[in-house]
């Protein structure tokens, strides 16, 4: 049975993107534009075929939360290129933070997608993940879902490119990481693993990290209060830190939980 919808998940979606879903799998039909959160049901793949969703403000208002998100316990993103558009610098917090997919309480995989400029320009808030795994409680006391996420580009980004927070193992290998270079309005770090999160990373290209001010560090790969990572084979260039390990509490620099 073949699916066309208009929406991916009801009330939420914006009617300028469309799906076809067949099965368990919801294919994008084409590159369009949304001004609000595109939800993933429980248990569905978003096949991007290579196609884009564009991330706008709405009409009177700006863009809150992630471009792409799950809708339950476990999601899959795949061949999807996601990115914002001109969007206005408004510093928002907890869930109306701008990320580009976003796993929150969710297992899964998100492979071989493209995440580009997902900021509100030369923006100081710290918000603006490319790609971020989150699962509550936020320490080493809960139960890991797994996430893989694997040969995706990520650059444009506003503070993190790929994030993991909290009660998840994440295997990050083969990505490509860039940061905007020599900057003095955030502290960007390539990927973060933090708030009792636990990762293998491996095979990684991290580059461009670099916060001009002496107040904070930005980090081409960044542990923080993290539960055990094991990284190799990562290539990090023109960092102002390639690797940062604040596990207990110390250093001067900003994460964001």
């Amino acid at each position: 049975m073949v699916v066309a919808a208009a929406v991916f998940y009801p009330g939420v979606a914006s009617a300028q993107c469309s799906f076809t879903t067949v099965a368990t799998t919801s294919t994008l039909d084409g590159d369009c534009v949304t001004d609000t959160t595109i939800l993933i049901p429980n248990a569905v793949t978003l096949d991007g075929a290579g196609h884009t969703i564009t991330a706008v403000d709405p009409l009177g208002g700006h863009f809150l939360g992630a471009v792409v998100k799950n809708g339950g316990g476990s999601a899959n993103v795949k061949n999807l290129t996601v990115t914002a558009s001109a969007l206005t610098d408004v510093c928002d917090g907890g869930n109306d933070r701008l990320r580009g997919i976003l796993f929150d309480g969710a297992s899964g995989e998100i492979t071989d997608n493209t995440v580009i400029n997902i900021n509100q320009g030369a923006s100081g808030c710290q918000e603006g993940n490319g790609i971020e795994v989150r699962n509550a409680p936020f320490d080493n006391s809960g139960s890991d879902l797994f996430v893989l996420i694997s040969g995706n580009v990520v650059t444009g980004y506003q503070k993190n490119g790929i994030t993991a927070n909290g009660s998840v193992a994440a295997t990050i290998t083969g990505n490509t990481v860039t940061g905007a270079g020599p900057v003095n309005y955030i502290a960007q770090n390539g990927i973060q693993i933090g708030f009792g999160g636990t990762a293998m990373i491996t095979d990684n290209v991290v580059s461009g990290n670099n916060y001009t001010p002496a107040s904070f560090v930005a980090c081409g790969i960044l542990y923080f209060q993290a539960d055990g990572v094991r990284a190799s084979s990562n290539m990090r260039f023109a960092n102002e830190r390639d690797q940062c390990n604040f596990g207990r509490g110390g250093g001067i620099f900003n994460p964001v939980p």
